[in-house]
């Protein structure tokens, strides 16, 4: 149709460009978004292809395996045994066990490491002499392979020739401590040994969101005679709130399924007093032979996860 502007200058629109005019939108521009979402979306399959192969696969064929009797010691051909295998081993003791530890390591985990990180990342972020060779010597522990500073750690915590029992003879001639022999130390040292390398991760994640705070907000603070404790509560903490949540659970996700560590410092041990989810499913596959249970095992922890991921996704989007 033809409209004539108050000047007297004639357009020609059709109606879809004239109600984008009237509410202030360009015109084409909802053609142009979903021509540019269905463009991202041709780009990204190729990636979507290759993820969904790669994860969707595996947990198809463990989900089908979990539902048999497959095992390692048997010339039987598997059969098809339903859900026996999440009663035998998923509904017990054991699994919740395994639960339990599982959800210790993550908390204490991140309990230890957030803290820490950030006391680092606040100490990295002023401008001192030798700041540099001081980030360099904070991550030299992430530069580590787990399984190394696993047996280093499992030496020093060794009942006879360990360093940690030495050190206590220094203090006490009759004080022998066992910590690989006694749960709540064999747990403890996971932790410690899991925070010793993952520390630096945290550091340099928080130390980034440190550096992207703008520097207006602390004069203000200082002008208005703030000082170090509300600066930091009122300024510095909630603008990287959102980095510490990421951190968060990137370090959980990780955690939930630790293998290495336990698997290297404590075997399981004391007993089946550190054996978590991982190490459970690889006691079921890898000792027992049993991969029918083992899968159980798996798809277990795949369905425990969706809620914390959805979780994650739900607050990366916002």
């Amino acid at each position: 149709m033809r409209l004539t502007k108050p000047g007297g200058t004639l357009l020609d629109q059709t109606p879809g460009e004239a109600t984008a005019a009237r509410s202030g939108a360009p015109p084409g521009g909802g053609r142009r978004a979903r021509r540019d979402r269905w463009t991202g979306l041709a780009l990204s399959a190729p990636a979507w292809a290759l993820m969904l192969f790669a994860v969707g696969v595996p947990l198809v064929v463990a989900a089908v395996t979990s539902l048999t009797d497959e095992s390692l010691v048997s010339l039987e051909p598997r059969a098809f045994v339903g859900w026996r295998n999440y009663a035998t081993e998923v509904f017990t003791s054991d699994f919740a066990s395994a639960l339990r530890v599982t959800v210790l390591v993550i908390v204490l985990s991140v309990v230890v490491q957030l803290p820490i990180g950030l006391g680092l990342a606040l100490l990295l972020v002023k401008p001192v002499r030798g700041r540099g060779v001081l980030r360099a010597v904070i991550s030299l522990p992430m530069m580590l392979t787990p399984v190394a500073v696993g047996l280093v750690f499992r030496f020093l915590a060794d009942p006879d020739l360990g360093a940690i029992r030495w050190f206590a003879s220094l203090v006490d001639d009759t004080w022998q401590p066992n910590v690989l022999g006694d749960p709540w130390g064999a747990l403890g040292l996971i932790v410690v040994v899991n925070s010793w390398i993952n520390i630096p991760f945290v550091t340099l994640l928080l130390l980034a969101a440190l550096v992207g705070v703008p520097g207006d907000l602390y004069e203000a603070a200082a002008l208005d005679g703030a000082g170090w404790w509300r600066t930091l509560t009122s300024i510095t903490l909630p603008s990287i709130v959102p980095v510490v949540a990421v951190a968060a659970a990137l370090r959980v996700a990780a955690d939930y399924r630790m293998f290495d560590l336990v698997f290297i410092v404590t075997r399981g041990g004391p007993g089946n007093s550190t054996v978590n989810l991982s190490m459970l499913a690889y006691q079921e596959s890898m000792v027992n032979f049993q991969i029918g249970r083992a899968c159980s095992v798996a798809v277990a922890m795949a369905v425990l996860a969706l809620p914390f991921y959805w979780f994650f996704s739900r607050m990366t989007r916002a």
